[in-house]
């Protein structure tokens, strides 16, 4: 869409709602927030993504002793070698 296409649009927007009483206006809010979110699917992070991006970051919780952690972590690792032909 063109800047003065939008700019005619927006204009007939406010022409339209211009002589409507107060609840009036809110009532169109209303309705315009409920289509950009249900039609047009743009979406705002919600609350609980925000909390649940949160608690992903944090300290390490762990019984163990540091010493043993560190051996897991070792034992873990795998080595490979590989023979490249060409």
């Amino acid at each position: 869409m063109t800047k003065r296409l939008r700019s005619e649009y927006e204009q007939r927007l406010l022409n339209e709602i211009r002589d409507l009483p107060d609840s009036g206006i809110s009532k169109i809010l209303k309705i315009v927030h409920f289509f950009k979110e249900e039609f047009l699917e743009i979406e705002k992070p919600k609350e609980e993504d925000f909390r649940l991006f949160w608690e992903s970051f944090g300290g390490w919780k762990d019984k163990r002793p540091p010493e043993e952690i560190i051996r897991e972590i070792y034992e873990s690792r795998k080595s490979t070698t590989r023979d490249i032909q060409l």
